[in-house]
């Protein structure tokens, strides 16, 4: 096991993942068109605090609520010095998008360290999530992917670190945060057995709960939803599973999931490479189990919601993949010879 880094250790890492979100998203968001697209519409309208807007964007009120309440806030700085026309909910989103992430990306670190791979390779394996084109939409663009992303992040460091305050941590707020996040609670069920039943369970029911609570808020206070309202999206989906299913099947699909992670698939390529006893030594501390079935649910989100940019939640495994490959197998040896021949200090 890798020896854990400091607190001042961590704060780098993570600023670092912030230095590799903000450029590109950044410009993303300074490029944008005024015209939003209709989900970032839906999240504008959120962070002003109208929800009736359609389901499932009115559920996920996490990212907008912390957006309009930082925009409103600067908005009330901003005039102090001069009056301001509107609150800034661009430069809200995109600050509380890339805070959010980079924790992500800090936290698929940490997994990565947890699963044995050394700190240079998990901090290229975190580059692999950060620099991803999926990663620059979700933080440049007025979405609320996120804290879903940091979610899973955090489920997966769960049981790579047989880590209990973080899996119970994540049953409670993950599923208030996206309620696709369901799909990855298998992962808790299966692969959890380092906390026992009732504390999970308990954990489970009161994530349950919360979410009752916020569409019941949100129904009450704001968007009455009737039968056939509720019963459209789900419709929806089913109609969309379908057609995404033959879409996915054809090269321009299986295109669009390649390009999300660039040249990083080649690193993963490489992992295959050697033989069986190569490909194990990578491949062991992984966790095929709990990674394939991560994988599994992406693939199902990625059938009902037809979004290219949800492949970044398979980030967490994407980074721990990339580390270890980079760290245990025989093609990148004489790299980690060099770097360690050049990490050495010289003697005269």
């Amino acid at each position: 096991m890798p020896r854990a880094l400091s607190r001042q250790s961590l704060l780098l890492v993570y600023l670092l993942a912030l230095a590799l979100l903000w450029g590109n998203a950044y410009f993303l968001l300074v490029n944008h068109p005024a015209a939003y697209t209709v989900d970032e519409q839906h999240y504008q309208r959120m962070a002003q605090g109208d929800f009736k807007v359609p389901v499932p964007h009115r559920y996920r009120v996490v990212v907008p609520l912390l957006a309009g309440g930082l925009a409103h806030g600067a908005r009330g700085v901003a005039n102090l010095i001069s009056p301001a026309d509107k609150p800034p909910f661009g430069f809200s989103f995109f600050l509380v998008n890339t805070l959010l992430l980079a924790g992500a990306g800090l936290v698929a670190f940490r997994t990565a360290r947890a699963a044995g791979a050394a700190a240079g390779p998990a901090l290229l394996g975190m580059a692999a999530l950060l620099t991803c084109g999926a990663a620059t939409s979700v933080t440049g663009l007025l979405l609320a992917d996120s804290a879903v992303v940091l979610a899973v992040a955090l489920l997966y460091y769960a049981i790579h670190a047989r880590s209990a305050p973080a899996l119970l941590t994540v049953l409670v707020l993950g599923p208030v945060l996206d309620e696709f996040f369901l799909l990855f609670l298998p992962l808790a069920v299966l692969y959890g057995g380092f906390v026992r039943w009732r504390p999970r369970l308990l954990a489970l029911a009161g994530g349950l709960l919360l979410l009752v609570a916020v569409h019941w808020a949100v129904e009450a206070n704001e968007a009455p939803t009737t039968l056939g309202n509720s019963i459209s999206p789900t419709l929806d989906y089913s109609r969309s599973l379908v057609s995404n299913l033959n879409w996915r099947l054809l090269l321009r699909g299986l295109g669009a999931w390649a390009g999300v992670y660039g040249l990083f698939n080649l690193i993963l390529l490489t992992g295959f490479w050697g033989g069986t006893a190569s490909i194990g030594q990578w491949l062991r501390p992984l966790r095929p189990g709990p990674t394939l079935l991560l994988l599994l649910a992406v693939l199902a989100l990625l059938l009902l919601s037809g979004e290219t940019n949800r492949l970044v939640l398979a980030g967490p495994a994407v980074v721990v993949a990339v580390a270890l490959v980079l760290d245990r197998h025989p093609l990148f040896g004489p790299l980690r010879q060099s770097v360690s021949s050049a990490a050495k200090p010289e003697t005269e």
